[in-house]
């Protein structure tokens, strides 16, 4: 911005000010981002404020109109609800960039870990995950890479993460945010197959004894009023976080329910509508049973005549889930038949 000034000693002065927007800068460095979305930049500096982020925060002092001590209100928990496609990844993974401390986020799905770390990975980033199968060397080569601080952002899981082992290996290193992506999925969830979701309170109050506890915040992108009070009750046991809710409705994204008295048949026909393959692939499939998967993919494949059909279920071997993953996540035609463990650690 030019601004002409007059003064006393200089009949005319031009200034130069540059304006830059330091989380745009961040935004564009990394992870090629032009601009932030009004929820986005609300819930970036609501945690880099409550982190005590260098130059983030607000530090309090007397009001000069009214004379009275100020306090801000920023908390250190919040519930953020903003729709599939909003950009929640970027509300967590820019302010990690920024934090002096770790950025500690727990998936409930492996494939949702392996896309994020694909994510930092391409943002120049190098990601530690945490999951389960690990051996001794894996895990060793993650507290180094933490310690001498070329890991700053680490991935897992509930059933990883709550282990007594990991929860003190973190208390003795610093944590600045705690995220939970998808938590809808922790009443969901916790409530019926995955109990473990019930006991991640232990994360969240691991650190209250310290004197800089870390910045919690639950991330999702729908939830009835019945589960925010879950996630409220498992995740902020006796706190009151703070809720930001955007209109969760994406007019992209329909639903449709089918009555069909042959899934085959009817899953061919959505496959191949009116005989001309459909543009939206690629196309996963889930089947309740590890049979069902691999005959569903098996009579796909004769059915419809294309080698690019695979199925994945628990029973295959680590290096063929990551083959599969891999090959799945880079295609651009595939079908994928999974029971639910293509998410499940």
């Amino acid at each position: 911005m030019k601004q002409k000034i007059n003064s006393p000693s200089f009949n005319y002065y031009e200034h130069d000010y540059p304006i830059t927007d330091p989380l745009v800068s961040i935004a564009k460095q990394y992870f090629k981002i032009d601009y932030l979305f009004p929820y986005q930049r609300l819930v970036i500096s609501n945690i880099l404020e409550a982190a005590g982020a260098e130059g983030f925060t607000l530090k309090p002092g007397i009001n000069p109109v009214s004379g009275e001590y100020e306090v801000y209100d920023t908390q250190k928990n919040q519930i953020v609800i903003l729709p599939t496609g909003a950009g929640k990844s970027l509300c967590f993974m820019l302010p990690g960039v920024l934090l002096q401390g770790i950025t500690l986020i727990v998936f409930p799905l492996l494939s949702l870990i392996a896309d994020q770390a694909r994510r930092l990975i391409e943002a120049g980033i190098t990601p530690g995950i945490l999951r389960g199968g690990q051996n001794k060397a894996e895990r060793d080569r993650l507290w180094k890479g933490v310690e001498k601080g070329s890991v700053k952002f680490i991935l897992t899981n509930p059933e990883t993460i709550l282990q007594a082992n990991v929860i003190s290996r973190l208390q003795n290193i610093a944590v600045s945010h705690i995220v939970i992506d998808e938590a809808h999925t922790v009443s969901e969830w916790g409530d019926s197959f995955r109990p473990v979701y019930l006991d991640l309170n232990k994360l969240t109050c691991a650190f209250e004894d310290l004197d800089n506890q870390p910045v919690v915040t639950a991330f999702t992108a729908t939830a009835s009023e019945k589960i925010l009070v879950r996630v409220r009750e498992i995740v902020f046991p006796g706190k009151s976080p703070s809720l930001i809710a955007a209109n969760p409705d994406r007019p992209n994204i329909s639903y449709r329910l089918i009555h069909a008295i042959s899934k085959n048949r009817q899953v061919i026909e959505l496959l191949t509508e009116t005989g001309e393959e459909i543009y939206d692939y690629p196309v996963l499939i889930f089947s309740r049973s590890r049979s069902g998967a691999e005959l569903t993919a098996r009579m796909l494949r004769e059915q419809l005549g294309r080698d690019n059909i695979f199925f994945y279920h628990a029973g295959l071997s680590r290096e063929e889930k990551t083959r599969i993953e891999e090959w799945f996540y880079a295609s651009d035609d595939g079908i994928l038949i999974a029971t639910i463990a293509y998410g499940i650690p």
